[in-house]
Formats: C-alpha cells, structure tokens, sequence
C-alpha cells in the first residue's frame, strides 16, 4: 500500500518509542565514528557495506516508485556532503560538542520549513516541544569546556552547523520520498544501496589508497554499523509517515542524551552541569512532543 500524502497531526506511543530506539542507535554509531582512526574513511566503510544488505532488500520490497526514487537520487547526494561534514566536525571536535550542535539546530530549521514545504502546523505544545529540544540540546553543544583548543572548537562548530543545514536538507527531501513511496522501508532500502557506493567513490576518487588500506584493517566490521544506522533511519523515516516530520526530527535529536553518556563513560570527554541541564530540557521537550 503506498504511503499517504496526508501530514499527519500527532505522534503516538508506538512513533514516540521507536524514534527513541532509533535516536539511541544513531548516537551509538556517531561515537563509533568519533572513536575511529580517521572519521571520514570510517563513515565511508559503513555506508559502503550498508549497501550490501540494501541489494537484497531491494529485490524483496516492493518498487518505491519513480517519485520516491528521484528523491532517493536527490538525497544521496546530500548525505555525501552530510557524511564529509560530519566526519570533519569530529575530526576537530568532541563528540559531547559536535553532535548536539548539529543535531540541535536542525530540528529547529526543519520545523520552520516543513510549514511552507509540508504544509505542517506544530500545536503551541508541539511548538513549546521542538523549542525545548533545541534549547536544551543547544546549550548542551555550547558548554565547551574551557580547556578545549580554540581554533579545533571553531572550526568544529563550523562544520556542526554545515551538517545540520545538510540534515535539514535529507529529512524535508527524505520525509517526503517516504511518503510518496510503497513503503518507508523500500524507500531507505534504495538510499542505502545509492548512498554507499556514490560516497565510496567520491572519497575514493581523493584518498583511494588511504581508504584501502582502512579497509583491510578493518575488514566487515563496519558492516554491522551501516545496518544498524540505515535500520534507524528507516524506522524514522517509518515514523515521519504516521507522525508531523518537525515532531519526529525533534524526537530524534534526543540522541544527544545518549550521547552524552556514551561520551563521558566510554570516550571519557568531561561533561558538565551545564550539558546536563541542556538534557533535562531535551527530556521536558519530549514529553511536551508526546503530549501535543
């Protein structure tokens, strides 16, 4: 049955616990990359194995439709400029700094455009959710600690917020291609198979050997990553087919919760108070989001 057009206009319990499953994944693998030798050839690994198993859904799932695939086409190329954004943002910065910058922002702009864009008006409570959520993440990203080197902080805040203009970019285009597809789940199953081949070669068009030898080092290890990471954009892409796409992009940035704790406890960056009150916002946003 092919996904309706129709916005629709609440999240329920079913959305709202699987976006949070999806957001715990995400930051999961973000902290896989940040740990990594080289961020830019990691994230390139995962998204090139990830399209192996997308070759096999995709001779199972139903055809998307042409719609669905020119997005498909048109979001492949912005996630290549996602994944180099993002790679550098942690290539200067921490993971604590970095991915709430870029996740905090975006949510805020995709609720701005998806009102002229998806015709979606949030609720005042829905309003109040998705500026808690980037109230609180923002000033998660923001409480640098003092020790950390001034030039990598601006330049990892820089490139913070070119990847979240690029996230904003791949959710308004992806939301819609889900929904005008047969399924959400074919519809990620083609971006992965799109995605990892076109970022392989355009990384490994500059750092071919570099990107070999990482390879042989790392074998299929960053297979189960790339599952695991397309696994959580089809379940929000699932989710922005039965909830306002401002609503499940604000929920999913409650990953930076479980950044953080993935950060302090096993990449060992100090978190402060402040980053903490920053959490207990993004917590009072969700509620405020299921409620509305």
């Amino acid at each position: 049955m092919r996904c309706t057009d129709a916005a629709p206009r609440s999240v329920s319990w079913e959305v709202t616990a699987a976006v949070l499953l999806a957001a715990a994944i995400h930051a999961g693998w973000n902290a896989m990359v940040k740990r990594g030798r080289d961020p830019l050839l990691e994230t390139t690994l995962v998204y090139a194995w990830a399209a192996l198993p997308a070759l096999g859904a995709v001779m199972v799932l139903p055809w998307p439709g042409t719609t669905a695939l020119l997005h498909v086409a048109a979001s492949s190329c912005v996630h290549v400029m996602y994944y180099h954004a993002l790679a550098a943002a942690y290539r200067d910065g921490d993971l604590s700094f970095a991915y709430p910058l870029m996740r905090g922002t975006a949510p805020m702009a995709t609720a701005i455009l998806a009102v002229p864009l998806l015709g979606e008006w949030p609720s005042v409570v829905g309003a109040f959710g998705i500026a808690a959520v980037c109230v609180g993440v923002l000033a998660i990203g923001l409480a640098q600690p003092a020790a950390g080197a001034r030039a990598a902080r601006d330049r990892a805040f820089g490139w913070a917020m070119a990847t979240a203009a690029t996230i904003v970019a791949y959710t308004l285009i992806d939301s819609s291609g889900a929904r005008a597809a047969s399924s959400p789940w074919a519809y990620v199953a083609w971006l992965a198979l799109v995605q990892g081949p076109l970022m392989a070669a355009a990384v490994g068009w500059r750092r071919g050997a570099a990107l070999l030898d990482h390879a042989r080092a790392r074998g299929p290890a960053p297979l189960a990553i790339g599952i695991a990471s397309m696994g959580a954009y089809g379940i929000a892409l699932w989710a922005m087919t039965h909830a306002p796409v401002a609503m499940v992009a604000a929920l999913r940035e409650t990953s930076v919760v479980f950044a953080l704790l993935i950060a302090g406890s096993v990449l060992g960056e100090r978190i402060g108070p402040r980053r903490w009150l920053g959490a207990s916002a993004v917590l009072g946003g969700v509620v405020a989001l299921r409620l509305a």
